[in-house]
Formats: structure tokens, sequence, C-alpha cells
């Protein structure tokens, strides 16, 4: 016997608070004070000496630190983490802070989806990657041997801030890893993003513009089965080199080498213009300091690798391809499309030829 079980669930708000000095403001405490009674926060040894003591001072919370880097997306410190929290005594009313860069804040949003099965998420990106990128959109993941983000959970903030103050501190890296998700945010979804970066070098106004697209993207397809998988654009390619590589080479660099790579397939494959290829390349060029495709990424390997990807499906390896700048082809409203191996072969060779 089948018996229907309709059951309202509440909706998800986000407020993102985009601004200088708001680490300064009351709105950490107030935000906190809305939606719980304790505060933990979840971040790195390197912000925890720039911001995390001071804010945990005003907040009166506890620090809970984790690796540097893509190191702290790991299932071990996921775990670690988690009996802290239960060992200090966090309970259901407890507020998680994601303090730091796309690793914490990826980190984070997984233990709060998971902790006392929910609590409270507030995520405060340090990084331009994580303010543009990683904290927007209620994607939580941590990485596998087989490859990043293979375990996570789709679990919205209830508040982001990105106080731009904290990109002062920010290393040149760190820059142009956001740098080149602003660039594909315009190539997938709203080219003004790219006439914006060639005539101003305001951070704010780039993360403002970037920020938006992106929420208005995730807002028309939050759970991921159509057009939001736009936003996966270089990712399949990225990842697997980034994988490859044992990530010895930055999130940004990947992806952009990703991106160019899958412009070259969406080129080989005759949606996209010589012309508009050529201009990819061009901007990738002028923002970014010179691409270079690791070593010990053999086509093989990398092919091996994209097969684990969690973007694929039983008919094989799928990209997002583009056959304008600014525009990510539909495919019946998949916005994705299964790609041949010897296609990805001969895109990688490409790749060889021209970065290496």
């Amino acid at each position: 016997m089948m018996i229907p079980i309709s059951i309202d669930l509440p909706s998800s708000v986000t407020e993102l608070h985009v601004g200088r000095q708001l680490l300064l403001s009351d709105l950490p405490f107030n935000l906190c004070k809305k939606h719980g009674s304790q505060v933990a926060i979840i971040t790195d040894s390197y912000i925890k000496e720039l911001y995390g003591k001071a804010l945990a001072e005003q907040l009166g919370a506890q620090i809970f630190e984790v690796p540097r880097g893509e190191k702290a997306k790991a299932r071990e410190v996921k775990y670690r983490i988690e009996d802290e929290l239960l060992a200090s005594g966090y309970g259901r009313d407890t507020v998680i802070i994601g303090l730091g860069g796309g690793s914490v804040t990826d980190l984070s949003g997984f233990i709060a989806s998971t902790y006392l099965r929910g609590v409270p998420l507030i995520l405060i990106p340090t990084s331009l990657l994580a303010m543009v990128d990683a904290s927007i959109g209620g994607k939580t993941g941590v990485d596998t041997v087989l490859g990043k983000n293979l375990i996570g959970t789709f679990y919205p903030p209830k508040a982001i801030i990105s106080d731009l103050d904290t990109l002062e501190t920010l290393p040149e890296m760190e820059k142009q890893n956001g740098l080149s998700e602003i660039i594909k945010m315009g190539l997938i979804f709203d080219p003004s993003i790219l006439s914006e970066l060639s005539k101003t070098e305001s951070l704010e106004v780039l993360v403002r513009k970037a920020s938006q697209a992106k929420i208005s993207v995730i807002t028309q397809d939050p759970l991921d089965r159509g057009l939001r998988r736009i936003l996966n654009f270089g990712h399949t390619i990225g990842h697997a080199i980034e994988a490859v590589s044992r990530f010895g080479i930055s999130h940004g660099e990947a992806v952009a080498i990703g991106c160019i790579a899958e412009s070259y397939l969406s080129k080989k494959l005759g949606y996209l213009s010589q012309e508009d290829f050529l201009q990819i390349k061009e901007i990738y060029s002028m923002h970014l300091k010179p691409l270079v495709f690791p070593g010990n990424c053999s086509p093989q390997a990398l092919l091996q690798a994209m097969l684990v990807d969690k973007k694929k499906s039983a008919q094989g390896v799928r990209c997002v391809l583009l056959d304008q700048i600014g525009r990510s082809l539909s495919f019946e409203g998949q916005y994705c499309k299964v790609v041949e191996e010897k296609d990805f072969k001969d895109t990688l060779s490409y790749l060889e030829a021209h970065y290496a």
C-alpha cells in the first residue's frame, strides 16, 4: 500500500551583505543572535590570526581550526571538527560560521548541514573566489582520493557577509583565482562582466556583478537540474587537472585552463566561432598570469579522472559548451552534452601543445 506524505519544508532564504567594515559592525552579532545562542567559528590558522580571534571575542565564540587550503576539505577533518563540537557541548541552538576561503566555506557548510541533522550557517568569505563563487548557492562538500567535491550536500547559509576589506590582505595568487571565476561568469551568462573587467579594477564592482549573475542562475535552478549546470563550465577538465596534479595547481588556474579547453571543445564541435575562441584566449592572457598546463597530467590520467567526476552520466563525461561569449548551449534544458573520448583527447593535446 502506498500512502502519500506531503511535507511543507521551510524555504531557504540567504541574506547577502557586501560592503566594507562589515566585520567591525554589529552585523555579525545581530545575525548570530537572530539564528541561535551559541557560535562556533571554523577557520584556518592564517585567517584565525587576521580576523578570527577578534570576531570570536566579539561574538563570544569558540574557534575550531582546520588546515589551510584544499587540505581542509578532507573527511578526516570533518569528523574531527564534529567530535570537537560535540565534546564542547554545542547543541541545536548553535550557529556555525565558516570564516575563510572556498575550502573553509565548503567544509563549514557540510558540517553545518549534518551536525545534529542541521544547524544554522553563516559564511564570511575572505577570498575573492569564495565571495563570487564558493559561498553562494549552498553547495557544500569534501574531496576524496577519486576527485573533488564528490561527497556533500545542498545547504544554503542563512547569511553571507562579504567584507571587501578582507581582500586587502589577499595574496596575488588568490586574487587570480577569483578573477578566473569572474571571467567564467562573463563567458557563460553575463558578458557585461567582461566589459566591466576591461574598464575597472574595482573589486567591489566585480564582486557585486559576479555575485548577482550567479544568484540569478541558481534562483532559476537551485538543485542543479538544468541551467545551474552552466556554472560547471571549465570544471570538468579543471577538476581533473587538480586531481591528477595532486592539487599542485591552484583552483583558479585549473579552471581557467579548463575554460579555455572547453571553449576549444565548443569550437571543435562546431558551436563556437574561431573569432570568439581567440577572444576568450585573449581575455585570459590579459587578466591572468600566463597559464601553464601541469607536466604530470597525461591525457589518459585526465580522462580517467573525468570518469569519476560527479557531473558525468551513464552515457559518459558531460561538458558545458558555448555558442558565443556570454551564452551557454541549452541542449534541451540539460545545459551540458556528453563528449566523445576522441574529442577530449584532441582537446587535451591542444592544451599540451599550447600551454605546457
